[in-house]
């Protein structure tokens, strides 16, 4: 979305009014929001929010696509120096730093839509590295984008789970499971 004014103090109301957002999506579901709920939890007066959103679901939006830019650009800059499928343990590292952001959206009401974008956009990135490390298709038993699909939406999974366990588990332990389930289907899908 494309705001009125960039100056501080625009990104501090849109900071606010994230933030306001974030902790009320972790306390119910995005339905029973309401944009007053949201301007008493971030003291925003009414006017202020419509000059930066037209409703929730714009502020919401506007979360989701800041979420997926922060992944993807962590993605591109962890790719540049990891040569394999996903830099997973760097994207583990990632969410567990961004803990509160990332769990507002896993557990909320946007799951469904945060995720399914995300999913799509890591499996473009897995079916990329997947050529560029083996070659075309014809290496594989199956379509390149199924194998992406399946290793893509096994990290998502993988992220749900982890959040359900209160992240009792390092980084270092989720990649390890991460690697033990998606390679040996990589493998099993190679010709």
């Amino acid at each position: 979305m494309n705001h009125p004014k960039d100056d501080r103090r625009s990104r501090r109301t849109r900071q606010l009014l994230g933030d306001a957002m974030v902790e009320l999506m972790l306390e119910k579901r995005f339905d029973d929001i309401t944009v007053q709920d949201i301007l008493d939890r971030a003291d925003i007066g009414r006017s202020t929010f419509y000059t930066h959103y037209t409703d929730k679901e714009s502020l919401l939006m506007s979360l989701i696509e800041r979420v997926i830019h922060q992944l993807e650009e962590y993605t591109i800059q962890a790719g540049d120096n990891y040569h394999g499928l996903l830099p997973s343990l760097e994207l583990f590292r990632h969410v567990q730093g961004h803990r509160r952001l990332m769990q507002a959206f896993v557990w909320g009401k946007a799951a469904n839509i945060y995720t399914h974008d995300l999913q799509r956009k890591l499996s473009l990135f897995i079916e990329q590295n997947l050529r560029s490390l083996f070659g075309d298709e014809a290496a594989f038993s199956m379509p390149l984008t199924v194998l992406a699909t399946y290793v893509a939406s096994t990290f998502l999974m993988l992220l749900r789970w982890w959040f359900d366990e209160d992240m009792h588990h390092t980084p270092e332990q989720m990649d390890e499971i991460f690697q033990k389930l998606v390679m040996p289907s990589i493998q099993g899908a190679m010709k």
